[in-house]
């Protein structure tokens, strides 16, 4: 999550009300969550548009493109209207591609993948992956003894078998959080 500080380098007064201090890796996980909602979608229109012949940047008739020159007021698309532009001065508008520009399905899977696209390169999220797996492992170890050893302390059979089952929850509630890694 990207959050603009002022000059006192603070997060606005505001803003604070509403966030909590969390891991790096859960602002990551939720990010890629959120950034990722759309992507099956735009992988429709992407396949759509190269059925159709519409990707104008692959072919000469791209190069009178005129969305290079729009004036956008949102500023999230001056990227992609900065690369247009240098796209039209520098390489003519368009692309010269050879290839097959037809576009096979793909599955959720392969476009939802967040280990590809983010995890196998990121630090953090790969040390938190290593933390949530032990903690999984050491879960499962503990409801096993617990289920086992039952002491008189935890209640007898019932303690035990109480505990073996919250032990062993949360180990399959931390198999579905490595999940979204």
């Amino acid at each position: 999550m990207v959050i603009i500080k002022d000059e006192t380098n603070e997060m606005p007064k505001l803003l604070r009300q509403f966030t909590l201090p969390l891991p790096k890796w859960v602002n990551h996980l939720a990010s890629s969550s959120f950034l990722n909602q759309d992507a099956l979608f735009l992988h429709g229109q992407e396949r759509s548009m190269a059925q159709y012949g519409l990707y104008r940047s692959s072919n000469p008739a791209g190069a009178n493109d005129s969305y290079a020159g729009s004036v956008v007021a949102v500023s999230a698309d001056q990227g992609v209207m900065k690369f247009r532009s240098w796209m039209k001065k520098f390489a003519g508008g368009y692309i010269p591609f050879q290839g097959d520009t037809s576009m096979p399905p793909a599955s959720r899977e392969v476009v939802f993948d967040v280990w590809n696209a983010h995890t196998k390169n990121c630090a953090v999220c790969q040390a938190a992956l290593k933390n949530v797996k032990m903690a999984r492992k050491m879960s499962f170890i503990i409801s096993a003894l617990w289920a086992t050893v039952r002491p008189k302390k935890l209640g007898g059979v019932v303690g035990s078998v109480i505990g073996a089952a919250i032990f062993s929850g949360l180990g399959v509630l931390l198999t579905k959080l490595i999940g979204t890694f």
